[in-house]
């Protein structure tokens, strides 16, 4: 079973769904927002029409020294760089912290949500609230795989779909 571990199912599902789109993934499994400061210059080199920003679960996360003020000072730099009219936010996901790894606490991953929604607000910038998607839909434990944290192809299917509804 695809646990939506692999890097291309977004990319896959969106291009399916718009094949006039083409999607260029910059992001890496573990990273945070620390991490994308310093592949932001590569992702703007690209000169997109859009660039969707998804971070925040790795921030939140006990092995990540990122609290939500300095996600939010971090996911501004990433704006101020590839551009307010050319970024979109995408709040981290929802979190299943019943899952024996305990990855990190579905509590720090709210606080991360509530900071990329602030900024969002404050940047007028558009958000797409996954987070609040995955938890209104029943039993949203099957959008995340077996870490509580990483999509599953249901998941990466929610997002597609939240991404295209934007872009059109």
């Amino acid at each position: 079973m695809d646990e939506g571990f692999k890097s291309n199912i977004l990319q896959r599902l969106i291009e399916g769904r718009c094949p006039d789109v083409k999607v260029v993934l910059h992001g890496i499994n573990g990273d945070d927002s620390y991490s994308a400061l310093l592949r932001v210059k590569y992702v703007k080199a690209e000169n997109a029409d859009l660039n969707f920003v998804f971070f925040g679960a790795n921030d939140a996360s006990p092995y990540h020294l990122v609290r939500p003020v300095e996600f939010q000072l971090n996911l501004t730099k990433i704006i101020e760089q590839l551009g307010a009219d050319k970024t979109v936010l995408i709040t981290p996901p929802y979190y299943n912290d019943e899952e024996p790894t305990h990855y990190s606490k579905l509590s720090e991953v709210k606080l991360f949500r509530v900071a990329a929604l602030e900024l969002a607000q404050q940047k007028a910038i558009p958000i797409i609230d996954i987070f609040d998607l995955m938890i209104k839909l029943s039993e949203p434990n099957r959008f995340v795989g077996f870490d509580g944290l990483h999509f599953t192809e249901r998941g990466y299917e929610l997002l597609a779909d939240e991404i295209v509804k934007f872009i059109s």
